[in-house]
C-alpha cells in the first residue's frame, strides 16, 4: 500500500475539522451511552460580582451523565481567602448532585490550586510528574 504524509504545524484548520467529524460518526455507531446521549452535556457556569457589578471571579464546569467536570475556577488575587472560591465550588457540585452527579472531577497543574482542591475534599487521582519542567499535572476526583 502506497500513502502521503503531510504535516501541518500551524494550527487547526479544514483537517482538524475533517478529523472531528469524523469521530462524531464513529460515534454515533458505538452501543454506548455517549453515542445514546451526545446532547446530554450541560453547562453550569456562575459569576460573582461586586457592588460595581465587576466581576469578581468565577467558576466554569459542565455536568454530563453522571460527572460534574470543573473547567475552570479563578478569583482575582485580592478577593482570595475570603471563601468565595469553595463558596462557588460547593454550589455548583449541589447543583451537580440535585441533577444526578455523583462525582466531580478536574485537572491542574498549580499546587496551591491543588492544595485547594484537596482541602474541599478533592483526591489526585492521576499525576504526570515535569509536565513542563519543574510542574505536574493532577487529575482530581471526588465524590459527591
Amino acid at each position: 500500500m502506497n500513502y502521503n504524509v503531510t504535516i501541518d504545524m500551524e494550527g487547526r484548520g479544514e483537517f482538524s475539522n475533517y478529523i472531528y467529524q469524523k469521530l462524531e460518526q464513529c460515534k454515533e455507531g458505538y452501543p454506548n451511552y455517549l453515542a445514546k446521549n451526545k446532547e446530554s452535556v450541560h453547562p453550569i457556569n456562575m459569576m460573582v460580582s461586586n457592588e460595581e457589578q465587576k466581576w469578581m471571579g468565577g467558576i466554569s464546569s459542565e455536568l454530563y451523565w453522571n460527572w460534574l467536570e470543573i473547567n475552570d475556577c479563578w478569583v482575582y488575587e485580592q478577593y482570595r481567602g475570603q471563601g468565595i472560591g469553595t463558596e462557588l465550588l460547593r454550589t455548583v457540585e449541589n447543583m451537580a448532585r440535585k441533577r444526578g452527579a455523583d462525582y466531580s472531577m478536574l485537572t491542574t497543574f498549580e499546587q496551591r490550586t491543588k492544595k485547594f482542591y484537596v482541602a474541599n475534599g478533592y483526591k489526585v487521582v492521576g499525576e504526570i510528574k515535569d509536565y513542563f519542567p519543574g510542574t505536574n499535572f493532577y487529575t482530581l476526583k471526588k465524590t459527591l
